[in-house]
């Protein structure tokens, strides 16, 4: 029974922060200037990948938009996460959270459901492009559900990073930077497949690779655990250090 009250507790203090957050970044108009640019650029490869179909070049697929999204989070997630928790300590309102009966960890997960929410919003409106798909031909359902299935988890991994390089610092340009620089390497990681041919080396930067487990999910109507593992681990690993991070500027204050 008490489990059960912790439980219900965390859910509330969870629901709390993540509604205020959710809320905050609806009346910010960067938000809505990310959100179009993001849907902008999505609608534009999707428009590039129908042409090519409508010439005969390709079966119907929406993999012309699904490729290029993972180097657009590099740019996206800095920029949605890069206030939610430096802001906390630049503006002081992060005395207000460590006397607040709510834990460091319900703090983090909070604001960064919040911000995936946000991103799912996005996705959900980008769901206009299968439908027109399909009144085009008959593309694979398998494919389109696990394409937005990788770009769902890739954003929640680099939102993660992002909630994590925002807990760094109360400067919104240096957890930008640092977001953004981290997504590059993994990025970056897959080019370094093409060049380092070392049997040793080349296995162990496809798997830390952001593109290669995010390329796997999209392009083939397979769910593989260990992609799916790739991205919940990116995950937990970056909401802990995050929390830890947060933990520790509440002693140090």
């Amino acid at each position: 029974m008490q489990f059960f009250k912790v439980i219900g507790r965390s859910l509330r203090s969870i629901g709390i922060v993540f509604s205020h957050e959710f809320n905050l970044f609806f009346t910010s108009p960067i938000v809505y200037l990310i959100g179009s640019v993001w849907l902008f650029l999505a609608g534009g490869f999707f428009a590039l990948s129908l042409s090519a179909i409508n010439t005969g070049q390709y079966e119907p697929d929406m993999l012309g938009m699904f490729s290029p999204m993972v180097f657009l989070m590099i740019f996206m997630a800095p920029a949605l996460t890069m206030r939610l928790v430096a802001e906390e300590y630049r503006n002081g309102t992060n005395e207000l959270l460590y006397t607040a009966p709510v834990r460091d960890w319900e703090v983090i997960f909070a604001k960064w459901l919040a911000v995936w929410a946000v991103f799912s919003v996005f996705m959900l409106i980008s769901f206009v492009y299968p439908l027109i798909l399909f009144s085009r031909g008959n593309p694979d359902p398998g494919l389109i559900i696990t394409g937005y299935l990788g770009l769902w988890l890739m954003a929640g991994a680099t939102l993660a990073l992002g909630v994590f390089a925002s807990s760094l610092t109360q400067y919104q340009l240096v957890a930008f930077f640092v977001t953004m620089g981290t997504l590059l390497v993994l990025w970056l990681a897959q080019q370094l497949t093409y060049i380092i041919t070392s049997p040793k080396i080349t296995p162990v930067l496809a798997e830390i690779s952001l593109v290669s487990h995010y390329q796997n999910l999209v392009s083939r109507a397979i769910i593989d655990p260990i992609d799916v593992g790739y991205f919940v681990g990116i995950i937990t690993v970056f909401l802990f250090l995050a929390t830890q991070m947060l933990s520790t500027r509440r002693w140090s204050s």
